[in-house]
């Protein structure tokens, strides 16, 4: 008589028969039973080993203190089986060295899935960045996949993941390139709520830390870590070929307009045409029409030569109509958007002012300005920075000073957005530009 305990990780209907796969995190045992078990249950059994398979004499299933003690040593064995880097495979900084050991954690979380067949959802944020953590992902994990294009993971979010996969076993639910900020903190607390377990891999500020939260940006400055390259590391970490995961994080990389891993002209055309096809594609899409048109040169180049030229032409009529302000050592620009980044559709209003902000950056510190009816796009380089400007304590410094005209705002930083209220776009921009110039001429008198 053979007795185990563990969970339940598959179930298949063969030769009339229900058949199971148990599994004690060290190894999986085929078993048949007239019992009805759902997968991700915890349970002990008791039966005579047949050929290849368990005939089940007894099954019991567990709940309380006995399914905990279950799992825990079922986690444990599956985390002793794997052995995993001590440190990052693409960047290892002091950065990447205080973050590694939540990225592991994330790493085991992973494995555990795959290893535990457990139904997971992978929304992944709609545009490069997120759309290559999610590549990197799921050539480890199956998910199921949708793309969310918005930074919030709101109650809605979490009543429709929990409708999807909450009656499934042990379900996992991923929000990466986003999820980690404290607007999506009742969403996150609604899936505990429900059984449904969580884990955020993100690079966007955020206030509240949390172990099941991956992320470097508690310090904005540690944004240039994007979501997308944090995903790779903890793919490569997990089995993913490192050259692959290092295509992945450049891409990634380059959509976010981040150096942390180096990228080219071709990294730079695949990340332009992630974001077209993002920003056409409705919410919920999948990652399958993604990959088809990568594949396929002609329909790629068709689609980046498109893309490249609309932001084009848009960035040369923003210009015709641009400010120049100087504030010491530094060059502000701003430029109005109205008329020119229809909302919805392409090139949004981030890419104008990004081209805007390429064509005009050289020797003198540079501060680019889109503004929309609703916003204020922010593009700082690095003099700007050197004097003491961030796109994201500006936001912050506004959304405390203007409290009745600014809606919300954030970024990194060197590049960030204010959210203003209908009808008072322009006066938060003078009230920027006010900001802006004060700070860098501090900055200036202070040197």
């Amino acid at each position: 008589m053979i007795t185990l305990e563990g969970i339940v990780k598959g179930v298949a209907w063969r030769r009339g028969r229900r058949e199971y796969t148990l599994t004690d995190g060290s190894a999986d045992f085929g078993f048949y039973t007239d019992g009805l078990l759902a997968q991700g249950m915890a349970i002990s059994l008791e039966g005579e080993m047949g050929v290849g398979k368990i005939a089940a004499a007894k099954v019991e299933v567990l709940e309380g203190g006995r399914e905990a003690k279950v799992m825990e040593k079922v986690r444990k064995n599956i985390a002793s089986s794997v052995s995993l880097p001590d440190n990052p495979a693409l960047v290892n900084d002091p950065a990447m060295e205080k973050l590694w050991p939540r990225l592991k954690e994330a790493a085991l979380e992973i494995t555990y899935a795959k290893r535990l067949g457990r139904a997971v959802l992978l929304r992944f944020h709609g545009d490069a960045d997120g759309i290559c953590g999610a590549f990197a992902i799921t050539s480890l994990l199956p998910c199921k996949v949708f793309q969310q294009n918005s930074a919030i993971y709101s109650v809605k979010d979490a009543l429709r993941d929990m409708a999807f996969i909450g009656q499934e076993g042990r379900p996992l639910v991923i929000l990466l390139d986003f999820g980690s900020n404290d607007a999506s903190e009742e969403g996150r607390k609604l899936l505990e709520a429900g059984a449904v377990d969580w884990l955020v891999i993100d690079h966007h500020p955020y206030t509240k830390e949390h172990p099941r939260i991956a992320n470097p940006a508690i310090d904005p400055d540690a944004s240039v870590y994007t979501a997308g390259y944090l995903a790779a590391e903890v793919a490569i970490a997990c089995g993913l070929d490192k050259g692959k995961g290092r295509e992945l994080a450049a891409i990634a990389c380059s959509g976010d307009k981040s150096q942390v891993i180096s990228n080219g002209e071709n990294e730079m055309k695949k990340a332009l045409v992630l974001d077209f096809l993002a920003s056409h594609i409705s919410y919920g899409n999948n990652l399958d029409f993604y990959k088809k048109v990568m594949a396929k040169e002609e329909l790629f180049s068709s689609i980046a030569r498109q893309a490249d030229e609309t932001i084009e032409e848009a960035a040369g009529k923003a210009m015709k109509g641009m400010k120049k302000t100087e504030a010491g050592k530094l060059l502000v620009v701003s430029f109005a958007l109205e008329g020119i980044a229809k909302r919805g559709e392409w090139p949004p209003s981030s890419k104008i002012t990004t081209r805007v902000f390429d064509k005009l950056k050289g020797e003198r510190p540079l501060v680019c300005l889109g503004q929309t009816d609703r916003s204020i796009i922010m593009r700082l380089d690095d003099g700007a920075v050197s004097l003491g400007l961030s796109a994201n304590k500006l936001a912050e410094k506004l959304k405390e000073s203007m409290a009745d005209f600014v809606e919300g705002g954030g970024g990194h930083t060197r590049a960030g957005a204010i959210r203003a209220r209908e009808g008072f776009a322009k006066d938060v921009l003078n009230e920027l530009l006010r900001e802006i110039s004060a700070e860098a001429v501090v900055e200036r008198v202070q040197e």
